[in-house]
């Protein structure tokens, strides 16, 4: 296992986990009801979705969606493809392959419900450059602890520069894991007020989690001496949690991209952290190619963008010399909930029987639902996906 040492790190490590004073712009950066459109767009065919809502505040902001928009892809050849509501927000199509064509120039049109037209500037796609190989390593980090590490794997990808495609790249990560859930015996009081064993219906307790992975990953490759970039590191991925447990699937997806549209990206990379959950937090302030018709001055949110995208996937089942996650989670609480005080609007609850491993001992008490049907948590599903492999 290779050790990363360095003082860097640790102070990296210990600046992120001490006092950190949150920031709040002010007011004339941020407006709640601001347009926010993000279309991030490329040459794979198949759904393609665009996310179009209004900003909310900085505390304990919620996901407002804009709806009733007419949305359409333009190409600078004439082409049009329209996009349609699936659900409130979410804006896709069907992108053929010959729509999508390397070399030509693309727009984003936007009418909102009240009229308002939004076109963005256009972004040309460039052909994606190829990917080598996808691969890890196992290491391990240190802490600000000297006795404490973290271990796990290490991404990285060999890719080449093709001189026909772009300098400017992104990767894309999206993980898919296997979660178990403990075999605790679960129970539901609900509003006939009885309380049942959980029925099969819904007692699941294997999933398949999937979801993008926060990080930011991009490079200026317009300076690199040779055609052939090695060892480039991306997503870690440690033993703390299940996700080397049972199996897991990186999906890397390598963009290339015309310059602002690597602009926009490299500024986001600089301005989040990765645990903020890039995917889940407030639009970016970073400056935007979209506007509005009747008003230039008008403030929007977002990015719109076309790139050449080159993806490999790669499954790791066991990793040799790895310890596995082992905490106990999903443990019931301390009592038993007092069913005949619970007020009506908190039903149903939960509860399960557990046995102590140490002592064997049985414990009951309260629990919450995606400890009893693990299909609950976010991007969950009770059924693999088709790319995972089979026993």
């Amino acid at each position: 296992m290779r050790v990363i040492k360095g003082k860097a790190y640790i102070f990296l490590l210990l600046l992120l986990t001490g006092c950190i004073e949150r920031y709040y712009p002010e007011s004339d950066e941020i407006f709640t009801g601001t347009l926010v459109i993000n279309a991030a767009l490329t040459n794979i065919t198949g759904s393609q979705t665009i996310q179009i809502s209004r900003s909310d505040g900085l505390l304990n902001p919620e996901f407002i969606p804009e709806s009733s928009c007419v949305v359409e892809l333009e190409s600078q050849s004439g082409d049009q493809l329209s996009f349609s509501e699936t659900t409130p927000g979410y804006y896709s199509a069907n992108v053929p392959e010959e729509f999508m064509r390397i070399g030509d120039q693309y727009l984003l049109r936007v009418v909102t419900s009240n009229g308002n037209v939004y076109l963005s500037e256009y972004s040309r796609l460039h052909p994606p450059s190829a990917i080598d190989k996808v691969y890890y390593e196992l290491e391990s980090y240190p802490t600000s602890d000297p006795e404490v590490s973290i271990d796990g794997i290490q991404f990285y990808i060999d890719f080449q520069i093709d001189a026909d495609s772009s300098e400017f790249m992104r990767w894309e990560l999206v993980e898919t894991y296997e979660f178990h859930n403990p075999d605790y015996e679960g129970f539901i009081y609900s509003f006939d007020r009885v309380l049942r064993p959980f029925p099969d219906s819904l007692d699941d307790r294997q999933c398949w989690i999937t979801g993008h992975v926060n990080e930011i990953y991009t490079l200026d490759a317009a300076n690199l001496s040779s055609p052939a970039y090695t060892y480039m590191p991306l997503h870690f991925v440690s033993n703390e949690t299940q996700r080397l447990s049972y199996g897991y699937s990186l999906l890397v997806r390598q963009h290339a991209m015309d310059e602002p549209s690597f602009r926009y990206w490299d500024e986001l990379k600089k301005n989040s952290h990765a645990q903020s959950g890039l995917y889940d937090r407030l639009p970016s302030m970073t400056t935007s190619n979209i506007s509005s018709v009747a008003d230039p001055e008008e403030r929007v949110l977002g990015f719109f963008g076309v790139s050449g995208v080159a993806e490999e996937r790669f499954f790791v089942k066991e990793v040799e010399g790895l310890k596995k996650y082992d905490v106990r989670f999903c443990w019931p609480s301390p009592e038993m909930p007092r069913f005949r005080y619970m007020m009506f609007v908190d039903l149903p609850l939960y509860t399960s029987t557990a046995n102590d491993p140490e002592t064997g001992e049985l414990h009951r008490g309260e629990t919450v639902l995606k400890c009893l049907d693990c299909r609950v948590r976010k991007g969950s599903s009770g059924d693999p996906p088709d790319f995972w492999p089979i026993d």
